[in-house]
Formats: C-alpha cells, sequence, structure tokens
C-alpha cells in the first residue's frame, strides 16, 4: 500500500489536533505534514514536518499553503480550524485543477451557511427541518416578541463564532435590552432542554449521499467535549442523514443537536471533522481513515458500527527541546520533530 502524505492545518486547534490523533491510529502508513501560524502548536509533534504559515486572513495564506503541498508532495489536504475553511474553498478548484492534490473542504456556499448561526437557522427553517425559534440581536421587536412566545430563558451567542465564545444565558428584559444593544451581533434562541441530553453528530457525505451518521451523547465543558457515551442507535440517524443530504457538505460534516418533542433539534452545523472525530475513532470508526480510502482508493463509506462505552477526556504533556523549538521559530519548518511524550496513564495501566 502506498504511503501517502497528508497535510493537517491548524495544528495548533483542538479540530487538527484531533485530526492527527485520527491519522495516528490508521492502519495504512500516512506521511503527516502539519500547518500553524505558532511554531508552538503542539501538534507538529504528532508530524514527520511541521511548518510555520500564515493566518487565514493574511493575503499570503492560500499561497504558503500551495508551497507547503508543492515542496511535501501532498496527496491529501485535510482543514483542522474553521478560520481556514472559507480560504481553502475558494481555493480548492485551482489547487485540484493545477496539482495532484485532494483538498477536502466543502463548497463556498456550505462553509457560509454552516459559519453564520442565523443562515444555519434559516437552511433548516426553509428545508421544514427542526429548528430553534430564533432571533437576532439588531432587531429587538423580534427578541422580544421570541420572549413573549417561548419565555425566559433564552440563550444567545454570537452569530458568528466558535467555542462557546460570547454564549450566554438571558433570564430578564434587562437583558434582553442589553443584548440588543451589545456593539457585535447576536442570534438569541429558545433554551433547548438538555433533560433528554446533548448530542454530537458526525457524517461522511460523498456526492450528495450521507453514508454515515455517528451520534455520541456528550458532556460539555468550556464548550467541547470532555465526556462522550456511545449507547448504540439512537433513532435520530434517518433525520441527521437527510439533513446532511439536504446540506450536501463534501465529506465531513458536525451536527450538534437536543431534543425537542421527540425530535433532534439542531442548533449548530461545522461543516468539517470535529473535536470528537478522534473519539468516534478510540470507539471503532475512524472517519479519517475511512475517508481517506474512499477518496484515494475508491472504498465505500461503510455504515457506522460503534462500540458502547464511555471516552473521557484527559490532558497530556510533551516536552520538546529549547534548542529545538528556537530552530522551528527562526526557520519555519521542522523536520523530524523530536519530543518526549507523557501520556495520561490509569492506575494499573503496565504500558
Amino acid at each position: 500500500m502506498a504511503r501517502l502524505t497528508v497535510f493537517v492545518t491548524g495544528a495548533g486547534a483542538l479540530v487538527g489536533q484531533g485530526v492527527l490523533r485520527a491519522l495516528k491510529m490508521c492502519q495504512r502508513p500516512v506521511r503527516i505534514v502539519t500547518g500553524d501560524p505558532d511554531h508552538r502548536a503542539s501538534g507538529h509533534w504528532l508530524s514527520d514536518v511541521g511548518y510555520r504559515i500564515p493566518l487565514a486572513k493574511d493575503p499570503d495564506f492560500v499561497g504558503r499553503v500551495e508551497e507547503v503541498v508543492r515542496r511535501e508532495r501532498v496527496d491529501i489536504v485535510l482543514v483542522g480550524t474553521d478560520v481556514e475553511l472559507s480560504a481553502l474553498s475558494e481555493a480548492r478548484a485551482s489547487f485540484e485543477e493545477r496539482l495532484p492534490v485532494r483538498v477536502v473542504v466543502s463548497s463556498p456556499r456550505v462553509i457560509e451557511i454552516a459559519d453564520d448561526k442565523w443562515k444555519t437557522m434559516e437552511f433548516l427553517r426553509d428545508h421544514g427541518l427542526p429548528y430553534p425559534r430564533s432571533a437576532l440581536s439588531r432587531d429587538p421587536d423580534a427578541v422580544h416578541e421570541l420572549a413573549c412566545h417561548v419565555g425566559f430563558p433564552l440563550f444567545a451567542k454570537l452569530r458568528r463564532g466558535a467555542r462557546a465564545q460570547g454564549v450566554c444565558v438571558i433570564h430578564t428584559r434587562d437583558q434582553v435590552e442589553a443584548i440588543c444593544r451589545a456593539p457585535s451581533e447576536y442570534i438569541v434562541q429558545e433554551l433547548l432542554s438538555d433533560n433528554d441530553g446533548e448530542y454530537t453528530a458526525g457524517c461522511l457525505v460523498s456526492d450528495g449521499r450521507c453514508h454515515s451518521v455517528t451520534v455520541l451523547r456528550r458532556d460539555l465543558r468550556d464548550g467541547n467535549t470532555y465526556r462522550a457515551y456511545s449507547e448504540g442507535a439512537t433513532g435520530f440517524e434517518p433525520c441527521l442523514q437527510r439533513i446532511a443530504e439536504q446540506l450536501a457538505p463534501d465529506g465531513p460534516c458536525n451536527m450538534q443537536f437536543r431534543i425537542r418533542d421527540g425530535e433532534p433539534v439542531i442548533f449548530e452545523i461545522n461543516a468539517r471533522f470535529s473535536g470528537t472525530t478522534p473519539i468516534r475513532a478510540i470507539f471503532g470508526y475512524n472517519e479519517v481513515e475511512i475517508l481517506i480510502d474512499h477518496l484515494v482508493n475508491g472504498k465505500p463509506i461503510p455504515p457506522a458500527n460503534l462500540r458502547d462505552g464511555i471516552v473521557l477526556r484527559t490532558w497530556s504533556d510533551v516536552l520538546i527541546d529549547s534548542n529545538e523549538m528556537q530552530r522551528f521559530a527562526d526557520e519555519g519548518q521542522l523536520r523530524d520533530p523530536q519530543a518526549q511524550a507523557f501520556p495520561f496513564k490509569p492506575l494499573g495501566d503496565e504500558q
């Protein structure tokens, strides 16, 4: 089996590092190249070669990514952070036309719907799908009408934001007035009950068909999953498959939802791999490896089949020699990164 070279951007981000961990669990040989604006991004030390690349908003970002793709003869580019999706989505056609590379990213239309939480809600509403009743903070009358209709508390988050940025719960009309006066634009929504749990679903979509849906119940801390439960089929999979096919991403897609009246109500869509991608790999369904095999070898994407269990997330640490870190900072690239790993070891683990 030929060894592939995979370029993962966002080596300092939770998603990027999750993709890297999933690559490390692959059965096939993979050569890993990483990119991040910060040479200190710990994901670099999961790679064979790391590069410092510009921020996604930098005019040189796409050119630098292309330079790395050419220099390292990259076969597949996987995007590890939200802020890079739009630029690489716009550049994808040009990359794939001129270079022997696959850029795993959805169309600009899909990226825009997922990045803009109001457009996410409009997409769900317009397709007759369950959605959280919502209003924009720039329309105070609509926010007050929402409060009258669904009652307090309400939930507010930035219209464009990630990792729980700007999230708050609104309990009073004074707080409604405050959110409507805020300089940033918020989307205000009914607060969906978590009595039936909160869920994250990973989907793999190809040629408009959603081939797999993997649903995990989860507990959150600071906007990220820190406990995940695999409990078998939930019954929500057909609805989620329909939503994914209506959206039509290219490759991975993540949906987060709670339950209202027995239906999954999506409150966030991410048109990318998710922070729970490596957790699904631990449960036995490695979305990254499966998608690579599909793109490179034409293998069918199998339906999800996860083992039951609970994944508890833990911290682990790596020690980097200061001279190596400085060399990376000075040169902007580092081959064969070396680190001493100090993984979390439960009591009784002899490994």
